[in-house]
Protein backbone atom coordinates (compact mmCIF):
# COMPACT_ATOMS: atom_id res chain seq x y z
CA UNK A 1 0.00 0.00 0.00
CA UNK A 2 1.23 3.56 -0.62
CA UNK A 3 2.08 5.79 1.97
CA UNK A 4 0.10 9.09 1.84
CA UNK A 5 1.23 12.16 2.67
CA UNK A 6 1.03 14.37 5.56
CA UNK A 7 2.74 17.93 6.12
CA UNK A 8 4.87 18.81 9.26
CA UNK A 9 4.23 21.81 10.79
CA UNK A 10 7.94 22.51 10.81
CA UNK A 11 7.81 22.59 6.96
CA UNK A 12 5.14 23.82 6.70
CA UNK A 13 6.60 26.91 8.39
CA UNK A 14 9.60 26.80 6.45
CA UNK A 15 7.70 27.27 3.25
CA UNK A 16 5.43 29.92 5.01
CA UNK A 17 8.71 31.68 5.99
CA UNK A 18 9.63 31.82 2.32
CA UNK A 19 6.13 33.12 0.96
CA UNK A 20 6.71 37.09 -0.71
CA UNK A 21 4.56 40.12 0.35
CA UNK A 22 2.63 39.75 -3.20
CA UNK A 23 1.67 35.55 -2.59
CA UNK A 24 -2.50 35.20 -3.34
CA UNK A 25 -4.10 33.19 -0.94
CA UNK A 26 -6.77 30.98 -1.89
CA UNK A 27 -9.32 29.76 0.94
CA UNK A 28 -9.86 26.13 0.91
CA UNK A 29 -13.01 24.48 3.00
CA UNK A 30 -13.71 21.41 3.65
CA UNK A 31 -16.25 19.81 6.22
CA UNK A 32 -13.66 17.19 7.79
CA UNK A 33 -11.82 17.26 11.04
CA UNK A 34 -8.42 14.98 11.57
CA UNK A 35 -7.91 12.37 10.79
CA UNK A 36 -9.34 12.49 7.21
CA UNK A 37 -8.72 12.17 3.55
CA UNK A 38 -9.50 15.28 2.52
CA UNK A 39 -7.32 17.11 5.27
CA UNK A 40 -4.62 15.27 4.00
CA UNK A 41 -5.42 16.12 0.72
CA UNK A 42 -5.86 19.69 1.32
CA UNK A 43 -2.71 19.65 3.19
CA UNK A 44 -1.10 18.08 0.15
CA UNK A 45 -2.04 20.81 -2.24
CA UNK A 46 -1.02 23.55 -0.07
CA UNK A 47 2.71 21.71 0.17
CA UNK A 48 2.71 21.45 -3.58
CA UNK A 49 1.98 24.77 -4.51
CA UNK A 50 4.11 26.71 -2.24
CA UNK A 51 6.77 24.23 -3.47
CA UNK A 52 5.47 24.61 -7.61
CA UNK A 53 5.20 28.35 -7.12
CA UNK A 54 7.87 29.70 -4.78
CA UNK A 55 5.15 30.68 -2.69
CA UNK A 56 3.27 32.94 -5.00
CA UNK A 57 0.16 31.06 -3.98
CA UNK A 58 -0.71 29.87 -0.59
CA UNK A 59 -3.76 27.76 0.57
CA UNK A 60 -5.31 28.52 3.77
CA UNK A 61 -7.36 25.20 5.42
CA UNK A 62 -10.84 25.97 6.96
CA UNK A 63 -11.71 22.25 7.87
CA UNK A 64 -14.44 21.46 10.50
CA UNK A 65 -16.97 23.20 8.51
CA UNK A 66 -15.96 26.62 9.55
CA UNK A 67 -16.91 28.56 6.32
CA UNK A 68 -20.18 26.49 6.34
CA UNK A 69 -21.86 23.19 4.63
CA UNK A 70 -20.34 22.39 1.56
CA UNK A 71 -23.86 23.66 0.28
CA UNK A 72 -23.02 26.91 1.58
CA UNK A 73 -19.48 27.02 0.78
CA UNK A 74 -20.11 25.97 -2.99
CA UNK A 75 -22.45 29.04 -3.33
CA UNK A 76 -20.03 31.34 -2.06
CA UNK A 77 -17.58 29.79 -3.84
CA UNK A 78 -19.35 31.15 -7.64
CA UNK A 79 -18.98 34.52 -5.98
CA UNK A 80 -15.42 34.05 -5.72
CA UNK A 81 -15.93 34.43 -1.68
CA UNK A 82 -14.26 31.07 -1.28
CA UNK A 83 -11.73 29.85 -3.67
CA UNK A 84 -11.63 25.87 -3.37
CA UNK A 85 -13.53 23.24 -1.89
CA UNK A 86 -12.63 19.08 -0.91
CA UNK A 87 -15.98 17.25 -0.03
CA UNK A 88 -18.08 14.33 -1.17
CA UNK A 89 -19.75 14.28 -4.34
CA UNK A 90 -23.35 13.53 -2.39
CA UNK A 91 -23.40 17.38 -0.98
CA UNK A 92 -22.65 18.87 -4.35
CA UNK A 93 -25.73 17.39 -6.31
CA UNK A 94 -27.59 20.53 -6.13
CA UNK A 95 -25.17 21.90 -8.17
CA UNK A 96 -24.37 19.10 -10.33
CA UNK A 97 -26.94 16.41 -10.73
CA UNK A 98 -25.17 13.83 -12.63
CA UNK A 99 -22.99 13.29 -8.87
CA UNK A 100 -26.49 11.23 -7.73
CA UNK A 101 -25.00 8.51 -9.87
CA UNK A 102 -21.90 8.04 -6.94
CA UNK A 103 -24.45 7.77 -4.31
CA UNK A 104 -25.53 4.09 -5.53
CA UNK A 105 -24.61 1.51 -3.22
CA UNK A 106 -22.38 -1.24 -4.88
CA UNK A 107 -21.23 0.82 -7.94
CA UNK A 108 -17.56 0.19 -7.95
CA UNK A 109 -16.28 -3.27 -7.80
CA UNK A 110 -13.06 -2.78 -6.10
CA UNK A 111 -10.07 0.07 -5.41
CA UNK A 112 -8.71 -0.55 -8.34
CA UNK A 113 -11.86 0.33 -10.15
CA UNK A 114 -12.54 3.36 -8.34
CA UNK A 115 -8.75 4.17 -8.48
CA UNK A 116 -9.28 4.10 -13.24
CA UNK A 117 -12.61 5.88 -12.83
CA UNK A 118 -11.23 9.22 -11.04
CA UNK A 119 -8.06 9.35 -12.42
CA UNK A 120 -7.24 13.06 -14.45
CA UNK A 121 -6.91 10.90 -17.66
CA UNK A 122 -10.09 8.84 -17.06
CA UNK A 123 -13.12 9.15 -19.18
CA UNK A 124 -14.92 10.02 -16.22
CA UNK A 125 -12.73 12.85 -15.37
CA UNK A 126 -13.01 14.15 -18.31
CA UNK A 127 -17.24 13.62 -18.36
CA UNK A 128 -17.71 15.65 -15.08
CA UNK A 129 -15.05 18.17 -16.71
CA UNK A 130 -17.71 18.96 -19.62
CA UNK A 131 -20.68 18.93 -16.76
CA UNK A 132 -18.71 21.80 -14.99
CA UNK A 133 -18.18 24.04 -18.03
CA UNK A 134 -22.02 23.40 -19.00
CA UNK A 135 -23.47 23.81 -16.08
CA UNK A 136 -22.66 27.50 -16.02
CA UNK A 137 -22.40 27.44 -11.95
CA UNK A 138 -18.65 29.30 -12.28
CA UNK A 139 -16.95 26.13 -10.59
CA UNK A 140 -14.12 24.40 -11.99
CA UNK A 141 -13.19 20.64 -11.41
CA UNK A 142 -9.64 20.32 -10.24
CA UNK A 143 -10.20 16.33 -9.22
CA UNK A 144 -12.00 13.86 -8.58
CA UNK A 145 -10.87 11.56 -6.04
CA UNK A 146 -12.13 8.93 -3.10
CA UNK A 147 -12.07 8.83 0.41
CA UNK A 148 -12.50 5.38 1.90
CA UNK A 149 -15.63 2.77 2.12
CA UNK A 150 -18.74 3.94 3.47
CA UNK A 151 -20.28 2.09 6.67
CA UNK A 152 -23.77 2.25 8.32
CA UNK A 153 -23.71 3.68 12.02
CA UNK A 154 -26.39 3.49 14.87
CA UNK A 155 -27.46 4.01 18.13
CA UNK A 156 -30.37 1.15 18.61
CA UNK A 157 -28.01 -2.15 17.91
CA UNK A 158 -26.72 -4.31 15.85
CA UNK A 159 -27.47 -4.21 11.97
CA UNK A 160 -26.78 -7.61 10.89
CA UNK A 161 -29.03 -7.86 7.99
CA UNK A 162 -31.70 -6.12 6.06
CA UNK A 163 -34.42 -7.08 8.11
CA UNK A 164 -32.60 -4.85 10.96
CA UNK A 165 -33.11 -1.39 9.40
CA UNK A 166 -36.91 -1.70 8.85
CA UNK A 167 -38.18 1.71 10.31
CA UNK A 168 -35.19 3.26 11.57
CA UNK A 169 -34.54 6.94 10.87
CA UNK A 170 -31.53 7.25 8.16
CA UNK A 171 -29.81 10.16 7.95
CA UNK A 172 -29.34 10.95 3.95
CA UNK A 173 -27.83 14.18 2.82
CA UNK A 174 -30.14 15.57 0.38
CA UNK A 175 -29.98 13.55 -2.29
CA UNK A 176 -32.74 11.73 -3.72
CA UNK A 177 -31.02 8.88 -4.87
CA UNK A 178 -29.40 8.33 -1.11
CA UNK A 179 -33.02 8.81 -0.08
CA UNK A 180 -33.67 5.85 -2.42
CA UNK A 181 -31.27 3.30 -1.48
CA UNK A 182 -32.49 3.28 1.94
CA UNK A 183 -35.80 3.14 1.66
CA UNK A 184 -35.81 0.07 -1.03
CA UNK A 185 -33.50 -1.48 2.26
CA UNK A 186 -36.22 -0.60 4.36
CA UNK A 187 -35.42 2.45 6.45
CA UNK A 188 -37.07 5.78 6.89
CA UNK A 189 -34.57 8.52 5.25
CA UNK A 190 -34.41 12.18 6.93
CA UNK A 191 -32.17 14.95 5.06
CA UNK A 192 -29.83 16.30 7.56
CA UNK A 193 -26.74 18.44 7.03
CA UNK A 194 -23.06 16.73 8.45
CA UNK A 195 -22.72 19.20 10.47
CA UNK A 196 -25.89 18.62 12.24
CA UNK A 197 -25.52 15.08 12.54
CA UNK A 198 -23.81 14.69 15.44
CA UNK A 199 -26.91 16.27 17.39
CA UNK A 200 -29.47 15.16 15.48
CA UNK A 201 -28.35 11.75 16.68
CA UNK A 202 -28.41 13.28 20.07
CA UNK A 203 -31.98 14.63 19.97
CA UNK A 204 -33.18 11.87 18.05
CA UNK A 205 -33.72 13.31 14.67
CA UNK A 206 -31.82 10.63 12.98
CA UNK A 207 -30.86 7.13 14.81
CA UNK A 208 -28.63 6.06 11.99
CA UNK A 209 -26.45 7.23 9.22
CA UNK A 210 -23.79 5.80 6.98
CA UNK A 211 -20.75 7.45 6.37
CA UNK A 212 -16.81 6.59 6.28
CA UNK A 213 -14.72 5.13 9.15
CA UNK A 214 -12.74 8.46 8.81
CA UNK A 215 -15.27 10.38 9.39
CA UNK A 216 -17.30 8.25 11.81
CA UNK A 217 -13.51 8.76 14.32
CA UNK A 218 -12.86 12.22 13.20
CA UNK A 219 -15.79 13.51 13.79
CA UNK A 220 -16.80 11.18 17.48
CA UNK A 221 -19.57 10.17 16.27
CA UNK A 222 -19.15 6.56 17.58
CA UNK A 223 -19.85 8.77 21.10
CA UNK A 224 -24.01 8.75 19.69
CA UNK A 225 -23.94 5.66 17.50
CA UNK A 226 -21.66 2.98 18.94
CA UNK A 227 -23.14 0.17 16.85
CA UNK A 228 -21.03 0.16 13.58
CA UNK A 229 -21.77 -2.12 10.81
CA UNK A 230 -20.05 -3.52 8.21
CA UNK A 231 -21.95 -2.76 4.97
CA UNK A 232 -19.24 -1.84 2.90
CA UNK A 233 -21.81 -0.23 0.76
CA UNK A 234 -19.96 2.65 -1.48
CA UNK A 235 -16.52 3.66 -2.10
CA UNK A 236 -16.86 7.13 -1.55
CA UNK A 237 -16.44 9.71 -4.40
CA UNK A 238 -15.13 13.20 -3.74
CA UNK A 239 -14.37 16.26 -5.37
CA UNK A 240 -11.55 18.81 -5.52
CA UNK A 241 -13.91 21.73 -7.03
CA UNK A 242 -12.38 25.68 -7.40
CA UNK A 243 -14.03 29.26 -7.99
CA UNK A 244 -13.66 29.44 -12.03
CA UNK A 245 -12.92 33.38 -11.10
CA UNK A 246 -10.41 31.95 -8.32
CA UNK A 247 -9.08 29.85 -10.89
CA UNK A 248 -8.84 32.35 -13.94
CA UNK A 249 -7.15 35.01 -11.49
CA UNK A 250 -3.92 32.61 -11.50
CA UNK A 251 -1.40 32.83 -14.47
CA UNK A 252 -1.21 30.02 -16.69
CA UNK A 253 2.13 28.53 -15.07
CA UNK A 254 0.30 28.42 -11.85
CA UNK A 255 -2.81 27.22 -13.06
CA UNK A 256 -1.01 24.31 -14.08
CA UNK A 257 0.63 23.65 -10.87
CA UNK A 258 -2.67 24.03 -9.42
CA UNK A 259 -4.13 21.29 -11.84
CA UNK A 260 -0.56 18.76 -11.10
CA UNK A 261 -1.37 19.46 -7.38
CA UNK A 262 -4.87 18.44 -7.25
CA UNK A 263 -3.79 15.39 -9.29
CA UNK A 264 -1.43 14.35 -6.60
CA UNK A 265 -3.57 15.73 -3.95
CA UNK A 266 -6.57 12.80 -5.42
CA UNK A 267 -4.08 10.20 -5.02
CA UNK A 268 -3.11 10.84 -1.02
CA UNK A 269 -6.91 11.14 -0.42
CA UNK A 270 -7.53 7.88 -1.76
CA UNK A 271 -4.34 6.19 0.10
CA UNK A 272 -5.17 7.78 2.92
CA UNK A 273 -8.73 6.51 2.72
CA UNK A 274 -7.38 3.31 2.81
CA UNK A 275 -5.25 3.58 5.81
CA UNK A 276 -7.96 4.89 7.79
CA UNK A 277 -10.31 2.51 6.99
CA UNK A 278 -7.58 -0.11 7.94
CA UNK A 279 -6.40 1.39 11.32
CA UNK A 280 -8.71 3.97 13.23
CA UNK A 281 -11.74 1.55 14.31
CA UNK A 282 -9.52 -1.42 16.10
CA UNK A 283 -8.85 0.79 18.94
CA UNK A 284 -12.49 2.05 19.49
CA UNK A 285 -13.99 -1.85 19.35
CA UNK A 286 -10.98 -3.32 21.74
CA UNK A 287 -12.03 -0.41 24.00
CA UNK A 288 -15.47 -1.31 23.90
CA UNK A 289 -16.55 2.17 22.76
CA UNK A 290 -18.27 0.40 19.48
CA UNK A 291 -19.70 -2.43 18.69
CA UNK A 292 -18.49 -4.47 15.33
CA UNK A 293 -20.95 -6.25 13.37
CA UNK A 294 -20.20 -8.16 10.24
CA UNK A 295 -22.95 -7.39 7.53
CA UNK A 296 -25.10 -10.04 5.12
CA UNK A 297 -24.69 -8.05 1.76
CA UNK A 298 -26.02 -10.21 -0.51
CA UNK A 299 -29.46 -8.93 0.33
CA UNK A 300 -28.26 -5.46 -0.08
CA UNK A 301 -26.81 -6.03 -3.40
CA UNK A 302 -29.73 -8.16 -4.64
CA UNK A 303 -31.87 -5.19 -4.00
CA UNK A 304 -29.66 -2.07 -5.40
CA UNK A 305 -28.92 -3.80 -7.99
CA UNK A 306 -31.86 -3.34 -10.13
CA UNK A 307 -31.80 0.57 -9.17
CA UNK A 308 -28.21 0.98 -11.00
CA UNK A 309 -30.07 0.98 -14.54
CA UNK A 310 -33.32 3.31 -13.14
CA UNK A 311 -31.32 5.85 -11.84
CA UNK A 312 -29.00 6.26 -14.37
CA UNK A 313 -31.87 6.25 -16.71
CA UNK A 314 -33.59 9.06 -14.39
CA UNK A 315 -30.51 11.07 -14.21
CA UNK A 316 -29.99 10.55 -18.23
CA UNK A 317 -26.25 9.59 -17.10
CA UNK A 318 -26.56 6.13 -18.75
CA UNK A 319 -23.43 6.87 -20.61
CA UNK A 320 -22.00 7.49 -17.44
CA UNK A 321 -22.94 4.63 -15.96
CA UNK A 322 -21.89 2.29 -19.04
CA UNK A 323 -18.25 4.25 -18.53
CA UNK A 324 -18.39 2.93 -15.50
CA UNK A 325 -18.88 -0.41 -16.33
CA UNK A 326 -16.25 -0.99 -18.61
CA UNK A 327 -13.52 -0.42 -16.40
CA UNK A 328 -14.90 -3.51 -14.33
Amino acid sequence: MKAFYRVTVSAALLLASAIPAHAQTLRLSTQANAPHPWLDAAQTLREDMLEATDGRVQIEIFNGGALGNDATALDEMRMGTIDVLIGGTQEATPFFPQYQLFSLSYLFADEEVLRAAVAPESEISAYFQSVYSDSGNGLKLLALTGGGVRNLSNNNGPVATIDDLAGMRMRVPGSRMDALMWETSGALPTSLPFTELYTGMQTGVVDAFESTISAYVANKLYEVAPYHSQTEHQFMVSHITMSQASFDRLSEDDQAALMAAAAHASQVAIDAGIEYDSSLLAPLVESGQVTLTEVDKAPFIEIVAPLHDQVAADLEVTDLLELIRSLD
